[in-house]
């Protein structure tokens, strides 16, 4: 089959407005179709930070269906075109064409929501003893980094400091200790997308992350109509907590990290 370049609008439509389509691009893409699905690479930071995306394919798609659907979309890019991930779903091959090469790759699930939360998070956290804190993204990103390197195994994914982040909360004891913090980090669509979240292990399983969540969450819809998340497919406790709080799964992932090969010579 061909896969023929399309834009955005297009894109909604043939995708039947696709949450990952709807959420997390903007106008600046690179899109290919075909009878067999879609596919599409963009910016996934304002500023055309972090160019990436995904082909989604039917069922019964050749095995070759996301590599030339993937081919045809670095030919269209031409040279300009910088990706860093490309996305399939699970068990579905694909081989990287050139100039790019796979230098590791992840399972990851994209999930949204429209649902504002029902629950007053920060007055249930009140009654623990606890409040909530807006913390300003560079001029606190040396305490965040320093709390998420504490309690994080391998590397901290909230990036204070980065400018990534249009808000920080921070959940603090009354004596003013830190116990979660979590974000919202603006997509290049300019939708909401809650990262970072993190909870001092020995709060751990007390609920305090899923009222920072319901209150992240909250702010993101009342900003923006929706709020968008990932995390790692097997984070099943995550997951099941996610989807207890009103979102839903648009995708599982399996994402390839890319890197541009540089030609002989």
């Amino acid at each position: 089959m061909t896969w023929s370049q399309v834009d955005r609008d297009e894109l909604l439509e043939i995708s039947r407005h696709d949450p990952f389509v709807r959420f997390a691009t903007s106008n600046e893409i690179v899109a290919v179709a075909a009878p067999e699905g879609w596919a599409c690479v963009g910016p996934w930071r304002p500023g055309s930070g972090h160019w990436g995306g995904a082909a989604v394919v039917g069922a019964g798609s050749g095995s070759a269906a996301e590599t030339r659907a993937l081919q045809a979309i670095v030919e269209a890019g031409g040279t300009d075109l910088a990706l860093e991930w490309f996305s399939t779903g699970q068990e579905r091959p694909l081989s990287i064409p050139d100039p790019y090469a796979c230098c590791g790759s992840e399972r990851w699930s994209f999930l949204w929501t429209e649902q504002a939360p029902g629950t007053d998070a920060q007055g249930l956290l009140a009654q623990r003893g606890l409040g909530v804190q807006e913390l300003v993204d560079r001029d606190d990103a040396e305490a965040i980094e320093a709390f998420g390197a504490a309690y994080t195994e391998g590397r901290y994914l909230g990036f204070p400091g980065w400018g990534f982040a249009t808000t920080w909360l921070a959940v603090q004891d009354r004596a003013g200790h830190t116990v979660a913090v979590g974000a919202l980090h603006e997509l290049a669509s300019g939708m909401p997308h809650l990262a970072g979240i993190l909870v001092r292990p020995d709060r751990r399983g007390q609920g305090v992350g899923e009222l920072l969540t319901l209150e992240l969450t909250a702010r993101a819809v009342q900003e923006a109509g929706v709020a968008t998340l990932g995390v790692r497919t097997d984070n099943r406790e995550a997951l099941a907590l996610y989807e207890r709080l009103g979102y839903a799964v648009a995708h599982r992932f399996h994402t390839r990290e890319l890197a541009a090969v540089a030609e002989p010579g």
